[in-house]
């Protein structure tokens, strides 16, 4: 068995499904897993709360984003400030496979995960006779 991230082909195939559209302008990271039932997205945001998350769906294309954060110390002043929490607005295009009506979602420990079940089509088998 071949580890699923040290292989190219399936690299390549999830590359090609999950691909980020430009429209994206967002640099939260984005980890995607999958198995036979389903793709997990993943992405780091910690800061947020699970209210202030949009998640759409339009033609196959799944929209995650929240609005800018303004950090409040209250009456202190920052000496330095490395990071704020700018927004997020990330794209990606899912196959025709998901099962859009059990497409969930998760905000825990500033992990927002979206879990998007793939449809099994069944598989119709038959052994043919010759005559």
């Amino acid at each position: 068995m071949i580890r699923f991230h040290n292989h190219p082909a399936m690299n390549q195939v999830l590359t090609g499904i999950f691909n980020n559209p430009e429209n994206s302008t967002s640099n939260t990271r984005a980890n995607i897993y999958g198995n036979e039932n389903s793709f997990v997205i993943e992405l780091a945001a910690p800061g947020y709360s699970k209210e202030d998350f949009s998640i759409n769906l339009e033609e196959q294309l799944l929209t995650i984003s929240a609005e800018e954060k303004e950090h409040e110390i209250g009456d202190d002043k920052f000496l330095r400030r490395e990071f704020t929490m700018e927004g997020i607005s990330k794209s990606f295009r899912v196959p025709k496979t998901v099962d859009v009506e059990n497409i969930s979602a998760a905000y825990n420990n500033g992990i927002l995960s979206v879990t998007l079940p793939v449809v099994n089509e069944a598989k119709i088998k038959k052994e043919i006779a010759i005559s």
